[in-house]
């Protein structure tokens, strides 16, 4: 719901909440302040998708550039723990080239947490340059319940089934093996 507040093609308030970026910006910068009173900035940390269509194809701000790195300039002077961004589609590969993701991580002037489409070494050369401070991996999770140790020792990472996603029950989220691990019949 913050999303939509954010992007000029969803906010189609007339208010204080709507038009201006610093209007559209606002009840999304309210909600994260008052998280952070509740349980301390320190402790709080705001994730962004400022490329994502997601849920309804949902339309893009025209000037994700210049919204996004204002509202990020926003996060950053309440001092959160981090900025989380889903680099492109969820789901789909990474774009940190489509949108300069640095930019944002300068505006917000704190920890960064990259995320979308990364892999090991994607992953370690975004750390070893300063271009994140943190990877984010999501659906790589589901098939590898150990992924942390394979990711170490640079083992294999086993690919998800995707048709089993939203199917309901184990299959395809619980069933997953960790290394070494056998099935048993």
């Amino acid at each position: 719901m913050l999303e939509q507040f954010v992007r000029d093609s969803t906010n189609k308030h007339s208010d204080r909440y709507g038009g201006s970026v610093e209007n559209r910006t606002r009840f999304p910068i309210d909600v994260v302040t008052a998280v952070a009173d509740v349980w301390g900035a320190d402790r709080v940390g705001v994730r962004l998708s400022p490329l994502t269509r997601a849920v309804a194809d949902t339309p893009l701000d025209s000037d994700p550039q210049g919204t996004y790195g204002y509202y990020a300039e926003q996060l950053g002077k309440l001092g959160l723990a981090y900025l989380h961004c889903i680099e492109g589609q969820t789901r789909g590969p990474n774009a940190a080239t489509a949108f300069d993701f640095k930019a944002l991580h300068a505006a917000f002037g704190g920890k960064y947490i990259s995320n979308n489409g990364y892999d090991r070494q994607m992953a370690l050369d975004a750390v070893a340059s300063g271009y994140a401070d943190m990877i984010a991996f999501g659906h790589l999770y589901i098939a590898n319940p150990d992924l942390v140790d394979r990711l170490r020792r640079n083992a294999p990472i086993a690919a998800a089934d995707h048709a089993t996603y939203y199917a309901g029950g184990a299959t395809g989220y619980t069933d997953y093996k960790a290394l070494g691990e056998t099935t048993t019949a």
